[in-house]
């Protein structure tokens, strides 16, 4: 079977890992039963082993690849809630541990088969948890690396959550920690803004007026010529602001 391919189990989350207690709320919340079709195209996108088996194990203990398997099908236009919320659980698993994402086309369509961020969508306990993974998972990208800023607010907002209110916890972060993001987006190799092609309905052309409004280039300005600020961290905050110039130009 292919489910015997694949031991130990990937993406799983440790008792230690930082998001282990919102993790396993998660799979509390959402303790949905098991639905009785995928919700994609059948007899055709899946693998015939994977799709005959998809249900047999737990959730928590779906296989990485099957999961991969799934978001790599055709879906239906309205995904029925019970089909997602199902399987919930174990895609903020595989977002939390990171390394691999749920879909093998992009993190950003991680969330956005069904409108995850709507809140009128769950009750409140299934809200909770919700917004704690957004606010833990965006804060955890800010201060990172990787991946791209710009596509994790594309994923949490093409999947329903409002982009002002995004774009309010990166404002959050302290120069010392959002400056260092933007340069490691923009400025290694040719120095632009860094804009997914998976934004829906206007929200690139929302994100690229917050990435080149006042409010964050007002803070690179202030933060390059503060005297005080170490200097390699100012000489980061001058290229963030120069990238802006250029894209306002």
């Amino acid at each position: 079977m292919a489910r015997k391919t694949q031991k130990p189990l990937k993406a799983k989350i440790t008792e230690d890992h930082p998001f282990h207690e919102v993790i396993t709320e998660a799979y509390r919340i959402f303790d949905y039963p098991k639905p009785g079709a995928t919700g994609v195209c059948t007899d055709c996108c899946m693998e015939p082993e994977i799709e005959r088996d998809f249900f047999t194990p737990e959730i928590a203990e779906l296989p990485l690849h099957y999961l991969n398997d799934w978001f790599f099908a055709a879906c239906e236009p309205e995904l029925p809630k019970s089909i997602w919320a199902y399987l919930l659980p174990r895609v903020l698993e595989v977002l939390a541990v990171g390394g691999d994402a749920p879909a093998t086309v992009g993190i950003e369509v991680s969330l956005n088969r069904y409108q995850t961020g709507r809140r009128e969508n769950w009750s409140k306990a299934e809200w909770a948890v919700l917004d704690r993974f957004q606010r833990l998972y965006l804060r955890r990208t800010v201060a990172g690396t990787e991946p791209f800023l710009d596509d994790i607010l594309c994923m949490f907002g093409i999947a329903g959550w409002p982009l002002d209110d995004l774009f309010a916890q990166v404002l959050e972060a302290p120069d010392e920690i959002l400056i260092p993001r933007l340069w490691d987006d923009w400025c290694i190799g040719r120095p632009q803004i860094w804009l997914t092609e998976f934004w829906e309905g206007g929200g690139n052309s929302a994100a690229y007026d917050f990435y080149t409004s006042d409010a964050i280039y007002d803070r690179a300005v202030a933060f390059g010529l503060d005297e005080s600020a170490p200097a390699a961290l100012a000489r980061k905050a001058r290229d963030v602001a120069s990238v802006i110039e250029s894209a306002r130009a």
